[in-house]
Formats: C-alpha cells, structure tokens, sequence
C-alpha cells in the first residue's frame, strides 16, 4: 500500500507476520524518489496509539537515489495485542537541493490482515 505521495517522494508500505507471535505485524517501507536529485539526510519516523507498542529498526540508507534508481528500505515492527485498527503518523524529513523538507502525514487505511 501507498502510504505518502508527496514532492517525489514514494513510501509504499508492506505486510508481513512475525512468527511465532501472531500479534507483532511487521511492516517494511520503501522509499523511492522520482525527481533528477536524490534526498539526502532522508529519516522516517513513526508513532502509534499507546495501545500499541512500535520498534523502528535501522534503514538501509539514509539517501533515497534520484529518478528511481533504488529504494530505502526500513523495517517497522508493531506489536498489537488487542488486534485493532492500526493507525500511524509518520514524519519525514530529508534535504532535496539543498533545501530542508520535513512534512507529517498520517495513515489510517492499513489493510484489515496488517492488523487483526
């Protein structure tokens, strides 16, 4: 699913499950950049309700490459032991040309199996 579409900037989320515990959904995002100049000093933030509990692991790079010459990839581990809807904001930051971008952008629409 696509979770942010903004300024060249891609993140589209996947779903797996963690064996042996069917209640941590493990999400990995991939990051991709459309415009003529890669992102650099690219972070990706989450948070969750309190409900539940969030582990960010370390991504693969911290430059998202320009024109769609390859994607960051960060794995988010979410722990959701009442199997509710799962809701996320995410914050992005990152520099494009120089300039610094930080946007918000908040994800409600995780399909039913990344969650219950």
């Amino acid at each position: 699913m696509t979770a942010y579409n903004k300024n060249g900037l891609k993140i589209d989320f996947t779903f797996e499950r963690a064996n042996p515990n069917p209640n941590i959904a493990v999400i990995t995002i991939h990051a991709s950049n459309t415009t003529e100049a890669e992102m650099t000093d690219f972070v990706f933030q989450a948070a969750v309700p309190k409900t539940f509990q969030l582990q960010l692991l370390s991504p693969s790079s911290n430059v998202v490459p320009a024109l769609n010459q390859g994607t960051v990839t960060q794995v988010i581990r979410v722990l959701n032991p009442q199997k509710q809807h799962l809701r996320m904001r995410i914050k992005l930051t990152y520099t494009h040309k120089g300039s610094p971008v930080q946007d918000l952008a908040e994800v409600n629409n995780f399909p039913p199996q990344s969650w219950q």
